[in-house]
């Protein structure tokens, strides 16, 4: 170690880094306008010391997170670190810049010590709407300019009082000026409590202090990703798959992956991956380098990684300028799935090596349906939608867990239905988990979400949902979870129809919506599964009685479903015969 601290002083200087990004999050949760922030926690806050290395984050999206470093560097790099002052705030969500969509709005906070700068407090959050061609989440843009204002990093706030000028451009580029300006404010509310608990740990510690207890984190927690990286064999491991479009043409658009382990150093490399397409689901390279760290954080084996600056120093990304994973301008990013996939495809390609910590098919989408219009009183806007939860892939000795939120979000929730119910002209007539959703296996796939919404007054719907080229993958000779559909059933006498990919169609007071979402991979061959846990998964309703004899070969009889040891016998042989 480089650093002669005291161990306990550093370990109460870390969990304080962790405790001030905490403080952060319940400001924002408790001050925010749009139920996208307060109620399903579309945000990330991460704390950064003056050479932009990471202290600590709040749970929140770790795709957020991953990328704030490079919203942070880039204020740094236009600005440099001797000009900022005390009371500093700046703003940027330029996806070339950040790597995220626009609607994803980057607040940075500069924390000032005796006329030094020490730090930053960053947040991102979703504003609802940014001024794009059509409200919210925009499907089919072709331009970044169609995607809403495009905010390099500028000071929103200079000795600590807002730039009116930069304040009034951006809530005249909103529909929702209102909450734009008071997510806003919860977010620089949140940036600053940030700044008063950093500064009182100078205070309490002294600089010196903090930043040899920073050096000694980083370095311990180095060394123990390190130490996890080489206990994978070394060798080149490849997986590759596809997203549906992108929203333009109905082309998949192709994702490759070579993960290449040697020693202790993890390289991802997405060469071979597709040129960037005409449609909207470019990333910017922040993003991607922030799956490649997200993948190795799952793959960690602690359920609570560790996760500073030191967690991905033995990480490198590799991507070709120009393609999918590394947008140049003026292409589209609104809808950046394929980030998602690649994710999931670095755990399906270390698979066949580390067996024990990898699961099978995540909830790679995050299945987006959005419903907007104005209130025929007042002609204010409103909108309202969420991102639906899916099935987590099972892993060994593990079903995967039903109806929680899609790989890249963390502390994403749902948005509860009184909510919805309450804020727009819509019932939900049900919202269940969908039965035999999960991919069958020794170890089960968790199930998808359905949701039933009917819509009580003339609106505009849009959706985004993916993965039914490349469903949720089984590992080991499990299955696939079932894929995602979107069903319009129009009032009248119209047949109903199916899409997955819109960008706003009007929907008539008493159309019906049913959403269903994917489910997870199956872990496993579903003849090795434990008769009693399918028994459990038919009393539970999450498997058929159908699928238990016919999929895990499991023969139940009466009403206590009781197993028939021998049918059951007799029943997997034959099917492993016909399947061999």
């Amino acid at each position: 170690m480089s650093s002669t601290i005291n161990p306990i002083t550093a370990e109460v200087i870390r969990n304080a880094f962790y405790a001030t990004a905490d403080d952060m999050s319940a400001v924002l949760n408790r001050s925010a306008y749009s139920t996208t922030i307060y109620e399903i926690h579309d945000y990330g806050i991460s704390i950064y010391n003056e050479k932009v290395e990471l202290l600590a984050q709040a749970p929140g999206t770790p795709y957020f997170t991953g990328g704030l470093e490079a919203a942070v560097q880039a204020v740094v790099d236009k600005f440099g670190l001797d000009t900022l002052k005390a009371g500093d705030v700046f703003v940027v969500n330029d996806t070339y810049t950040v790597g995220a969509h626009l609607n994803d709005v980057d607040i940075i906070s500069v924390y000032v010590h005796e006329g030094e700068p020490v730090g930053f407090g960053a947040v991102r959050a979703h504003w609802e709407d940014v001024g794009a061609a059509t409200p919210g989440h925009p499907a089919g843009t072709t331009e970044i300019y169609q995607e809403g204002i495009r905010i390099p990093p500028i000071r929103i706030m200079s000795g600590g009082e807002y730039v009116s000028d930069v304040v009034d451009l951006l809530m005249l580029n909103s529909r929702s000026p209102k909450t734009l300006y008071g997510d806003m404010s919860a977010m620089v509310a949140a940036a600053r409590i940030g700044e008063r608990r950093y500064l009182s740990l100078i205070e309490r510690f002294g600089l010196d202090v903090i930043r040899q207890a920073a050096t000694e984190i980083f370095e311990t927690t180095e060394a123990k990703y390190r130490q996890f990286i080489s206990s994978i064999p070394d060798g080149v491991y490849r997986a590759e798959g596809c997203n549906d479009n992108d929203s333009v043409s109905d082309e998949p658009v192709n994702v490759k992956v070579t993960v290449t382990v040697s020693g202790s150093e993890l390289t991802v490399d997405t060469t071979g991956s597709d040129k960037q397409h005409a449609g909207n689901i470019n990333v910017g390279l922040p993003s991607t380098r922030a799956m490649a760290k997200l993948a190795l954080a799952f793959l960690y084996p602690s359920p609570e990684p560790e996760v500073n600056d030191g967690s991905f120093r033995a990480v490198s990304v590799v991507a070709e300028e120009g393609s999918i994973f590394w947008a140049q301008e003026p292409v589209a990013g609104m809808r950046p799935v394929p980030v998602m996939l690649l994710l999931d495809l670095i755990i399906k390609a270390l698979a066949p090596a580390i067996p024990d910590r990898v699961a099978a098919g995540l909830p790679g989408d995050s299945w987006n349906w959005e419903v907007y219009g104005r209130d025929a009183t007042t002609g204010e806007f409103w909108i309202n939608g969420e991102s639906m939860n899916g099935g987590w892939g099972a892993s060994k000795d593990l079903d995967g867990v039903s109806a929680i939120t899609h790989s890249v979000a963390g502390d994403f929730r749902n948005n509860p239905i009184e909510i919805q119910e309450s804020n727009t002209p819509i019932l939900i007539r049900s919202f269940r988990m969908g039965i035999d959703s999960g991919g069958a296996g020794q170890w089960r796939g968790g199930l998808n979400t359905i949701k039933e919404i009917e819509v009580l007054e003339d609106l505009t719907f849009q959706a985004h949902f993916e993965r039914t080229k490349t469903p949720q993958w089984g590992l080991f000779q499990g299955d696939s979870g079932v894929i995602p559909e979107v069903t319009i059933y129009p009032a009248g006498e119209e047949a109903p129809y199916n899409v997955l990919k819109t960008a706003g169609i009007r929907l008539a007071a008493g159309t019906l919506v049913v959403a269903q979402t994917s489910g997870g991979g199956g872990y496993g061959h579903s003849l090795d599964r434990d008769p009693e846990a399918v028994r459990q998964d038919v009393l539970d309703g999450y498997v058929s009685l159908k699928a238990a004899e016919d999929v895990y070969g499991v023969t139940l009889n009466g009403p206590s479903l009781d197993i028939d040891g021998e049918a059951t016998t007799q029943n997997r042989r034959s099917m492993a015969r016909q399947k061999a």
